[in-house]
C-alpha cells in the first residue's frame, strides 16, 4: 500500500510538473507581457490618468453646470398677527444655468417659481404664484482682471498634462529597461553557472584519476582529499549561482505576474552578437561630439518645467493680492395675485407667466464687493519661495542628468571594453598555461595545488569577463533611460 501511495504520489508530481505551460524566454518574449501582465505597467498608465484628471478638473470650473431646486413646505403654525399670515403651504421651484469664463467673468441665468398659500381673519390667500426670470453677471476687477489668474492656472494645468505624458513614455521605457536588465542578469548567470559546470566537470574527472592512481599506490590520500575539496567547492559555487538565478527568476515573476503557472526557461541566446549590436550603439553614442538633445525627452521635460514654474509663482504672488468684483443682474417678474373684493385673492401659474409676458415688471441691480486680506506678507513670500525652489531642483536635476549621463557614458564604455579586451586577452593566455600545467601535472613536475590555482585563475578570469560584459550592457540602459530616442538597433527591441 505504502508503495502504491507512493506512486500516486509520483505521477502527480509528474503531471504538474508536465501541465505547467512553458515559456522560452527572451527580450521580445517577456516585453511582450507588459501590456497584459506587468503592474507597474498599471501603476504607470493610473499616474498619468491621476495628472490628467487634475488637469481636466481645472478645466472643468470653466464648463457651464446645470443646476435646479424644488421643495415643498407646510406648516400648521398660527399667524401671531393678521398682518403676518403663516404661508403654508409653499412650493418653490428653481431651474437654470451657470458659467465661469477664464477672462475673470461668470455668469448664470435661471428661471424660478414661488406658489404660496394663507389664511387670515380677514380673508384667504389660495394659491399666489410668482415667476421670476434672472441673469446674473460678475466681472473681476483686480486679481484675475482679463483673466489673469485663470489663465496662469489653465495653462498650468496644461503644462503638467503635458509633461505627464512625457513621463509616462520615459517611465514606460525605464520599465522595458528595468526587465531588459533582469533578462541579461539570467543570460549571465546561465553563463557563471557553465563555467563552474564545466570545472565541476574537470574537476570529478581528476578526482577519479586521483583515485585509480592512489589504487595503484602512486599517490596518497592527500592529493584524492584535495581534488574532493575542489569538487565540493566548485559544486557548492554552482549551487550559489543556482540560487541566484531563483532569485533573479523571482524578480522576473514579480515584474510579470503572468510567468508565475510557467515554467521559465531561457531560450537560446547569441553573446558575441549582443555584443556587437551594444558596441555598435556605444560607437553611435560617441559620434556625439555634444549632448545630443534629439535623443532625449528630458529637455522637453525641464522645458515644461520652466513654464509651469512661471504660472504658478503668477498664483503664488497673488496670494495676498485685493480682491474686487462687479456684481449686477437683471430680474423680470410676474404675479398672479386676484382679489375678489371681500379679503380672498387666488392666483396660479399660468397668471404668473402671462403677468411677465404681458406687463414690463424688470428690475436690475449692480454693486462693488471688496476684500482686502491683512498679514498675509510672509505666507505670499514662502508660497513664492517655494514654487521657486522645488521647480529649480527639479530643473537642475534634469539638466545634470542629461550631461552627465552623456559626458561619463562615454568615458565609462570605454574603460569597461578596454576591460573586456584585457581579461579575454588574460583568460587566453590562462588558458593556454592551464594546458601546460595539466601536462606538467601528469608528468609529476607540478604539485596538485599549482593545478588548481590555475585553474582557478582561469575560471576567475572567464567569471570577471562575463560581469563586466554585464555591466557594459547595464550602462547602457543607464544612458537609454535618460537618452531614450538614440538610434542603434539595441535601443530598438
Amino acid at each position: 500500500m505504502r508503495h502504491l501511495f507512493l506512486a500516486l504520489a509520483l505521477a502527480s508530481v509528474s503531471y504538474f510538473a508536465h501541465s505547467q505551460e512553458s515559456f522560452q524566454l527572451t527580450e521580445k518574449s517577456i516585453l511582450g507581457l507588459t501590456l497584459t501582465s506587468a503592474p507597474q505597467w498599471d501603476q504607470i498608465e493610473a499616474a498619468f490618468n491621476e495628472a490628467k484628471a487634475q488637469s481636466l478638473e481645472v478645466g472643468d470650473q470653466f464648463r457651464p453646470e446645470l443646476f435646479g431646486e424644488a421643495a415643498h413646505n407646510e406648516t400648521k403654525e398660527k399667524a401671531i398677527i393678521q398682518f403676518a399670515p403663516v404661508w403654508s403651504p409653499q412650493q418653490n421651484t428653481q431651474l437654470g444655468v451657470r458659467q465661469a469664463f477664464r477672462g475673470g467673468l461668470s455668469a448664470s441665468a435661471a428661471f424660478g417659481t414661488d406658489q404660496r398659500s394663507a389664511s387670515t381673519p380677514n380673508g384667504r390667500f389660495e394659491r399666489i404664484s410668482t415667476s421670476s426670470i434672472r441673469v446674473d453677471l460678475q466681472v473681476d476687477l483686480w486679481r484675475d482682471l482679463f483673466g489673469r489668474l485663470s489663465k496662469a492656472q489653465s495653462q498650468s494645468a496644461e503644462f503638467d498634462l503635458k509633461r505627464a505624458e512625457i513621463e509616462r513614455e520615459i517611465q514606460q521605457k525605464t520599465f522595458t529597461l528595468g526587465l531588459r536588465r533582469t533578462y541579461w542578469s539570467m543570460v549571465a548567470n546561465n553563463e557563471q553557472i557553465k563555467v563552474y559546470e564545466g570545472l565541476k566537470k574537470i574537476a570529478l574527472e581528476q578526482l577519479a584519476d586521483a583515485r585509480k592512481r592512489r589504487a595503484a599506490g602512486v599517490t596518497d590520500d592527500g592529493e584524492v582529499a584535495r581534488y574532493e575539496a575542489q569538487v565540493a567547492s566548485r559544486e557548492g559555487s554552482r549551487l550559489y549561482y543556482l540560487y541566484q538565478r531563483e532569485l533573479l527568476m523571482k524578480q522576473l515573476k514579480v515584474l510579470l505576474p503572468e510567468l508565475q503557472s510557467k515554467e521559465v526557461a531561457l531560450a537560446p541566446y547569441d553573446i558575441p552578437k549582443m555584443i556587437q549590436t551594444v558596441l555598435a550603439c556605444t560607437a553611435t553614442i560617441a559620434s556625439q561630439s555634444s549632448v545630443p538633445m534629439e535623443f532625449t525627452k528630458f529637455d522637453e521635460v525641464t522645458a515644461l518645467l520652466r513654464q509651469t514654474q512661471r504660472e504658478r509663482t503668477k498664483l503664488a504672488s497673488a496670494y495676498d493680492d485685493v480682491d474686487l468684483k462687479f456684481v449686477g443682474g437683471v430680474r423680470t417678474t410676474g404675479v398672479a395675485s386676484e382679489g375678489d373684493g371681500n379679503g380672498n385673492y387666488t392666483g396660479s401659474y399660468d397668471d404668473a407667466f402671462r403677468d411677465w409676458q404681458q406687463n414690463d415688471r424688470t428690475g436690475f441691480s449692480a454693486g462693488l464687493r471688496f476684500t482686502m486680506p491683512l498679514g498675509r506678507e510672509k505666507t505670499r513670500e514662502t508660497k513664492e519661495l517655494y514654487e521657486s525652489k522645488r521647480f529649480d531642483a527639479k530643473v537642475k536635476e534634469r539638466e545634470s542628468e542629461i550631461a552627465t549621463t552623456h559626458q561619463q557614458l562615454v568615458k565609462v564604455i570605454a574603460l569597461l571594453a578596454d576591460v573586456v579586451r584585457s581579461q579575454k586577452e588574460n583568460s587566453l593566455a590562462l588558458e593556454r598555461r592551464l594546458a601546460v600545467q595539466n601536462r606538467k601535472f601528469r608528468e609529476a613536475r607540478v604539485s596538485v595545488n599549482d593545478l588548481i590555482l590555475d585553474q582557478d585563475a582561469y575560471l576567475n578570469s572567464n567569471l570577471v569577463t562575463i560581469q563586466t560584459q554585464l555591466e557594459i550592457i547595464n550602462t547602457i540602459f543607464d544612458y537609454l533611460v535618460v537618452f531614450t530616442e538614440t538610434p542603434c538597433e539595441f535601443n530598438r527591441i
